[in-house]
């Protein structure tokens, strides 16, 4: 016995049937019911998604002759049902557009369209691929198409009714079908595996609803393929071996190396995928439509129609990704990616190439939000104090510090007290070795490069340690400055001497030159002095990991 693929076997027979295509399929059984049939049918839409199946049961609801007329509900039961089922009818005819588009196939059909049905109520002419027809033979169709003769019945079908001449179009009722959403094809397929006796996994089959991208042909097909090789016991990882998708731990990994910023662990992931031998455009696709998903996890409510897509378990493993990925984060991600899908198809290195977007989105987390960089700038730019540094919000950012020098420390209390004691050690730490009183200040000022504001004071002054205090004493001019950032003195002496310390500001001498400057030098110096004391100056030192170069007097 010869073996029917699916896609022929489960075939449409009624017009409830059709996955997907509610609005067209309602259409078409009003216009029935009320008797308002049209004499010529276009119906576009892309491949596999039922215009053929369609243009059929629209041909036995016209000649179905259980009844003494059209009717919504044909019986697939009389001679012409089961001969249009079959493709032997005698008054309905398909014709293939591409191989009969000439102007004499068209005469033809004139000439067959003057004589009446022989056994049927309608004579049909079902036109597969209509665009292909030449344009002579469009225009010999023309008046047979305005006027036909009362029991005929033209049914066109396309895949790019874009090409078809407007005269064509304004004589025809025009019926667009979509593709199919996943969640329909995916239960398309379990209805089918259910009633094959099918042992499938749900995510086995959303995985093939994905792979048909809206095409319910494209997904019975695979479906056939996977049955071929795995018998009546669908294992979810024959379905990815066999279509060549991506291992969905793949996917999760990479977002995780994401979020993480582990840029070793990305690239050992592209390794893994080169023994796998994946395609790296596929495996694009596929993390492309994983950060999708990880984006509507994050924003759409519970029960959205947005998540049917996703199987509840799915859906829970990805809640913890979409949580600590900001929105930001996630549509910088999803552009790249976009980006980078068409980049591969031009790419004389394509592992190279996708290895550079995967390093890219590892760094890219690093960055600060663009809002909050305009916020800071424009309060420099108004001369407006610097704002209390903000908790991180979104992504958590403080996981990858964005300079490679040593990270900075904490956020000062911005309190005005002299004195800060630090927090006392814990018994059971043991006693850190004093560092040698000589080396304290290139401790510190090494330790804080990332602070160009808190150096100015340390150059200028003197720095000693005894015993648990470390005394700073800066000249007059910075002795408010470094009074208010004692916290900050008091942290990045605990970085730079690897213990906790008092820190005590005191006034003291500036450092002693060789020789008096000169009085344009002295006031050079001293406007230097003025601006690196200033707090705008010093946010956007901070802000631009910068130093003063350079300063200049603007007359009043």
């Amino acid at each position: 016995m010869s073996y029917t693929v699916l896609a022929r076997k489960w075939r449409p027979q009624t017009f409830d049937d059709v996955v997907g295509q509610q609005v067209v399929t309602r259409t078409l059984k009003n216009s029935l019911t009320s008797g308002r049939v049209g004499q010529a049918f276009l119906l576009s839409g892309a491949r596999g998604v039922g215009k053929t199946t369609t243009a059929r049961l629209l041909a036995k609801a016209l000649n179905c002759s259980r009844d003494e007329g059209p009717t919504a509900e044909p019986c697939n039961q009389c001679p012409s049902c089961q001969e249009i089922t079959a493709g032997t009818a005698m008054d309905v005819q398909e014709i293939d557009g591409a191989s009969n588009n000439s102007v004499d196939d068209v005469r033809e059909l004139r000439e067959s369209a003057r004589y009446n049905p022989a056994r049927d109520r309608y004579k049909i002419w079902i036109i597969d691929e209509v665009h292909q027809l030449s344009g002579s033979a469009f225009n010999a169709l023309l008046k047979t198409l305005e006027e036909p003769p009362p029991r005929v019945k033209f049914i066109f079908a396309t895949t790019e009714p874009h090409k078809l001449p407007e005269t064509i179009l304004s004589r025809c009722q025009q019926y667009d079908f979509r593709l199919i959403p996943a969640h329909d094809l995916q239960a398309h397929l379990r209805q089918i595996s259910d009633s094959e006796k099918i042992r499938v996994s749900d995510e086995a089959l959303a995985r093939i609803a994905r792979a048909a991208e809206g095409s319910v042909r494209d997904a019975l097909s695979l479906f056939d393929q996977v049955l071929a090789f795995s018998g009546e016991q669908v294992e979810d990882e024959d379905v990815g071996a066999l279509l060549g998708l991506i291992d969905r731990e793949l996917l999760v990994a990479a977002a995780q190396g994401v979020l993480a910023g582990d840029s070793l662990a990305l690239l050992d992931l592209v390794e893994r995928l080169a023994d796998y031998g994946a395609d790296y455009r596929n495996f694009t696709r596929e993390l492309l439509l994983c950060f999708r998903e990880i984006l509507l996890v994050r924003i759409a409510p519970a029960g959205s129609a947005l998540l049917a897509g996703l199987v509840p378990e799915e859906r829970e493993r990805l809640r913890p990704l979409a949580e600590a990925f900001s929105e930001d984060d996630l549509l910088r991600t999803l552009d790249l990616l976009s980006r980078l899908e068409g980049e591969l198809r031009q790419a004389t290195d394509p592992r190279v190439t996708l290895e550079l977007a995967l390093l890219k989105l590892a760094q890219m987390r690093r960055l600060m939000p663009f809002a909050e960089l305009v916020a800071r700038v424009e309060r420099l730019a108004g001369g407006l104090p610097p704002a209390e540094p903000a908790a991180s919000s979104g992504s958590a950012r403080a996981a990858s510090p964005p300079r490679a020098a040593a990270p900075r420390p904490a956020p000062p209390s911005r309190s005005a007290a002299p004195v800060a004691p630090a927090p006392p050690a814990r018994e059971a730490d043991p006693p850190a070795s004093p560092a040698p009183a000589g080396d304290v200040r290139a401790q510190l000022l090494a330790a804080g490069q990332g602070r160009p504001s808190l150096l100015q004071p340390l150059r200028a002054g003197s720095v000693r340690l005894e015993g648990s205090a470390l005394l700073i004493e800066v000249p007059p001019d910075f002795l408010a400055f470094a009074s208010l950032h004692a916290d900050d003195y008091a942290a990045l002496a605990r970085q730079a001497l690897g213990r906790a310390v008092k820190v005590e500001v005191g006034a003291g001498a500036a450092a002693p030159t060789v020789a008096a400057p000169a009085p344009e030098q002295q006031k050079r110096e001293s406007l230097m002095s003025d601006a690196s004391r200033d707090p705008v100056v010093q946010e956007a030192l901070d802000l631009f990991n910068g130093k003063v170069v350079g300063v200049r007097e603007v007359e009043p």
